[in-house]
């Protein structure tokens, strides 16, 4: 029964990751390694309690209505999203860049709101994971943050990035001296293989890093004098939401750390 239900998540999982966009019943099947016939009746299941609807007739799924009623009181971790979106708002409109604020729950890295260049507010409703945490920017600065215990729980559950993923930490050593660094500069940057930066700076309650401040543009734009103002006014944005956060801490402390349980 587990691992029934664990198939189910893998599927709505799938689904989510471009909700509008139709997925075929081969597609999906492939995508979670199932056979068609046991992912035809984890659909079917799925679609009987409105988490997914079938468009029409083998033209595929998408996310059914339960999954937005279930998300109706708004988006997750809103006691965060309702401090930090004048910050996100007020920091896109100075850089004219693309800025987010993710967590970690599980092992995992959720975008709680993101907001382009022309402030265009996009807050993740549903509850589904982005990129993996070592391939990001916003990852890497939270697992900097984790402490022992977490780190290593979450090494042994997800492994190692692998040098295609991240060749400076591909062995636990380099992962520790590599994330050390990205904690004592207190930031991190990563320009990926398609020529995107991504910059990332700690956003704090009670002293205790709970998300990631993020921005990320093509790399060709990160430099001069337009890199220093995105640097700065990162650095500036992440103490101002972290100031607002922990305005009424410890009296209403974030439920969970921002990393893996050790």
């Amino acid at each position: 029964m587990i691992q029934v239900i664990k198939r189910a998540v893998e599927v709505l999982d799938f689904v989510a990751e471009s909700p509008e966009e139709p997925k075929g019943l081969g597609e999906i099947a492939k995508a979670v390694q199932l056979n068609l016939g046991t992912c035809a009746n984890i659909i079917k299941t799925l679609c009987e309690y409105n988490l997914l609807e079938q468009v029409e007739k083998k033209k595929g799924y998408i996310l059914g209505p339960r999954v937005y009623y279930l998300a109706r009181n708004g988006p997750y971790r809103k006691d965060i999203v309702g401090v930090i979106e004048p910050y996100l708002l007020d920091l896109a409109y100075d850089v004219k860049e693309t800025v987010l604020v993710a967590t970690l729950h599980q092992g995992k890295r959720f975008i709680l709101m993101q907001v382009d260049g022309s402030r265009n507010v996009v807050i993740n409703k549903d509850f589904f994971f982005q990129e993996s945490i070592y391939s990001t920017a916003t990852g890497r600065l939270l697992l900097a943050f984790m402490s022992s215990a977490e780190l290593n729980g979450f090494i042994k559950k997800y492994g190692l990035p692998g040098r295609k993923v991240w060749s400076e930490a591909s062995t636990k050593k380099k992962l520790i001296k590599v994330i050390s660094d990205i904690k004592k500069k207190g930031m991190a940057i990563h320009i990926t293989e398609y020529d995107v930066a991504g910059i990332a700076f700690p956003v704090r309650q009670g002293g205790k890093v709970i998300a990631a401040l993020g921005l990320f543009l093509p790399s060709f734009r990160f430099r001069g004098k337009h890199k220093e103002d995105i640097l700065k006014k990162m650095e500036e944005t992440s103490k101002k939401m972290s100031e607002a956060l922990t305005e009424d801490y410890p009296s209403h402390p974030v439920p969970f750390p921002q990393g893996e349980r050790g």
